[in-house]
């Protein structure tokens, strides 16, 4: 949720709350008691919502990335080691072209077509792959060093197509958050209207409910707003604050 949309909350939460502490006054089977439980429901669903917009951003592929940028560091400085005395052993295992993602995941491609079985692949060739990860694996790189680099490349690979489903959802995300936040105000205009007639002549409760249901402004640095006094908060309707 946006600056905007996280005030219209926090102005639902409290209205909410005052219905809760004012359930006697505004009864269930009520109008009133109708619009808060509109409330409360939408509170929820803003909720749910909230956490759905998080959960679709969560789906970096970064740290896999970085996982894979160090393995292909050893596997390559390794290479490198082994064509001092046998030159052009080192050609196919070349680092990426540039620190991009991108760049990476070609130069990690590249370099499991040589050291992955592939369902295809002959005896000779499968043999041929082995004996050339049992050159890394006396040179200490981990025996199942090539399982690793070919699972992180796959989970890069689920990591994107969750990223990409979750764009969509968030963007449905952002859709509903924006709906509610429209409903909740709605409810709330209802209320302001019933909570002023049932407490015309209850100072003390018609000042806790415009507390309540007031909207926080964004704060401006540039320029000091007078206090408006509570007679003229009192007076003012209460949509030249909800509806903004």
């Amino acid at each position: 949720m946006n600056n905007h949309e996280t005030r219209r909350y926090d102005s639902f939460t409290r209205v909410r709350a005052f219905g809760l502490n004012h359930s006697e006054d505004f009864l269930p089977a009520s109008k009133a008691g109708g619009h808060f439980s509109n409330v409360a429901r939408i509170i929820k669903e803003l909720e749910a919502a909230r956490l759905a917009q998080h959960a679709n951003g969560l789906h970096s592929t970064e740290p896999l990335a970085e996982r894979l940028r160090l393995m292909l560091q050893d596997l390559t400085r390794t290479a490198r080691a082994i064509a001092q005395d046998e030159p052009g052993f080192a050609d196919p295992f070349r680092p990426p072209e540039n620190a991009g993602q991108s760049a990476l995941l070609a130069a990690v491609d590249a370099i499991l077509l040589k050291l992955l079985e592939a369902p295809d692949d002959t005896k000779a060739i499968k043999a041929a792959k082995a004996a050339l990860i049992a050159r890394f694996v006396q040179h200490e790189m981990p025996a199942d060093f090539v399982t690793r680099i070919a699972a992180d490349r796959a989970a890069i690979n689920s990591a994107k197509a969750a990223q990409e489903s979750g764009e969509n959802e968030t963007v449905q995300s952002t859709a509903a958050v924006g709906r509610l936040v429209r409903d909740g105000t709605k409810e709330v205009i209802y209320l302001d209207a019933i909570v002023r007639n049932k407490y015309a002549r209850n100072p003390d409760k018609l000042r806790a409910w415009i507390s309540a249901s007031h909207v926080e402004r964004p704060r401006r640095l540039s320029k000091k707003l007078p206090q408006a006094s509570v007679s003229a908060l009192i007076a003012g309707p209460l949509e030249q604050e909800v509806i903004s």
